[in-house]
């Protein structure tokens, strides 16, 4: 079991990124109060949640999980919490608390993870407003609705220790207009969170991200690549598209993804000069092979 890291005090990653685990990043941050224990997101593994007691931490303490937004992977864990303190409270953006409390609505979701036991929580106070502030002893979350990735996608601002941390959920998640995602409402919330002059990015599918020029490249990145991805969808077979989709995530470091479209680049075009000058930068960095462009495109 991977042990749990501390970004500041009082704030910890509890399951970090990991390419091989399609489940999100779990956070948590400790109140040193009578609201105990916060987690951001909950994953699908409460036993991965568990390596908290390492460190001294009870899971009875976990008082309240922050939801980023409907997607299973985020929040699956959730009705396991409720073995360990059946009064933990959860908490939900109004336009996606009814995937928690009812069912999964995407299909492409629910096609993921269809031997996945899942039982629904009940939310207890679902979000309405952009801003809204939960607060948790001395500790202030500023819960900042980000739609385009799903309507109620949320991300948690923290202010602590002098820094500026973002839970942010999916930023990076694919936002695909084919798919139920909004990608000109996306590009507006990510312009509103570049904005804030985040220090530390607490993200859902990728390593810790900081400092503040760092978060930034990361956000611009990804509204760049879910404008070409959106491109892709409507001209699957176009070298030019793919190209510039390849070396867009290899400028932006993303090299698992970089690898991919590479490969599915020479697959369809075997002779083009750009891709096969390309791949053996990108395979100096050791990326993980992940087959990701072939099923989005099926």
């Amino acid at each position: 079991m991977i042990k749990m890291k501390k970004i500041v005090d009082d704030v910890y990653i509890v399951k970090p990124y990991d390419p091989n685990d399609p489940a999100s990043c779990v956070y948590m941050v400790d109140t040193k109060s009578d609201s105990g224990l916060v987690l951001i997101d909950a994953g699908m593994d409460i036993e991965l949640i568990r390596v908290i007691e390492k460190d001294g931490f009870d899971l009875k303490e976990i008082k309240h999980c922050l939801i980023t937004h409907g997607h299973i992977d985020h929040y699956g864990a959730c009705h396991k919490l409720k073995e360990f303190n059946k009064d933990v409270k959860f908490y939900a953006h109004e336009l996606d608390a009814e995937d928690n409390e009812l069912k999964i609505r995407d299909p492409n979701i629910a096609q993921m993870y269809t031997n996945y036991k899942y039982e629904p929580v009940k939310i207890t106070r679902k979000i309405k407003n952009d801003n809204e502030i939960l607060k948790f002893g001395n500790y202030e979350f500023k819960c900042i609705h980000i739609p385009g990735h799903t309507p109620g996608s949320v991300a948690y601002l923290l202010e602590t220790k002098g820094q500026r941390i973002l839970f942010g959920g999916d930023l990076p998640g694919v936002v695909l207009n084919t798919q139920g995602g909004d990608l000109e409402a996306y590009v507006k919330s990510i312009q509103k969170l570049l904005n804030l002059n985040i220090d530390i990015m607490c993200e859902g599918h990728e390593n810790i991200i900081d400092p503040a020029k760092k978060v930034s490249k990361f956000l611009r990145g990804y509204i760049q690549l879910n404008k070409q991805l959106n491109k892709i969808i409507e001209n699957p077979h176009n070298p030019k598209i793919l190209f510039e989709l390849t070396l867009l995530t290899y400028e932006l470091e993303f090299y698992e993804n970089a690898l991919d479209f590479c490969n599915y680049l020479l697959e369809i075009d075997p002779d083009n000069n750009d891709a096969l000058k390309l791949i053996p930068e990108i395979k100096k960095h050791n990326p993980i092979e992940i087959n990701y462009i072939k099923g989005l495109l099926a």
